[in-house]
């Protein structure tokens, strides 16, 4: 599942739905447009046109989704400097990075840890983020204590999203994640 095109969304919505209301899935409480454009103002940023939509017509977060964790509500959804821009394009494992300690901090602060919020927190320094700003804006990429990756064929929220409701707790994330070699 690629990342879908914008013409793409409404039937992507409406097959999302389908979906959420076979398996009987709880999802919180749609959000209006004013209250979407008031986190965005309060944050400095636009969000993804595809999670837009999502809030708007499937729902705000839910309960239970991967692993037993729940889908972040988007005023619980944890920013990270959200206007600045997310500066990656490809994955990083910062924990085989030789330089000197302080200069990945430095880095991982500048490129990293911005222009994103957090969707779900999986536990044990892992959790999945939905891009904001920068090139990767729209796609939901894997932090965890040792780096950072788009997740596998680059997704955006509602490839994901989809993704697990596909196959809820098997969902493999990594299936087709091609590392490239440095």
């Amino acid at each position: 599942m690629p990342v879908y095109e914008p013409k793409d969304y409404e039937k992507v919505i409406e097959r999302i739905q389908g979906k959420i209301d076979a398996l009987q899935i709880e999802m919180g409480e749609c959000l209006s447009e004013e209250e979407i454009a008031a986190f965005e103002d309060c944050h400095k940023i636009r969000l993804p046109q595809a999670y837009r939509l999502f809030l708007k017509k499937v729902g705000n977060g839910c309960e239970y989704m991967y692993e037993g964790c729940r889908l972040n509500s988007l005023e619980s959804s944890l920013c990270q400097n959200p206007s600045e821009p997310f500066m990656l394009e490809k994955f990083w494992l910062w924990e085989e990075d030789e330089r000197e300690s302080d200069i990945i901090e430095d880095e991982k602060k500048n490129k990293v840890y911005r222009g994103n919020i957090k969707l779900i927190d999986l536990g044990c320094s892992m959790s999945y983020h939905l891009i904001i700003t920068g090139k990767c804006q729209g796609e939901v990429w894997e932090f965890t204590d040792v780096g950072v990756q788009p997740c596998c064929e680059r997704q955006d929220f509602l490839g994901w999203f989809e993704l697990w409701l596909d196959n809820q707790d098997e969902t493999d994330y990594y299936k087709d994640y091609v590392y490239d070699e440095k």
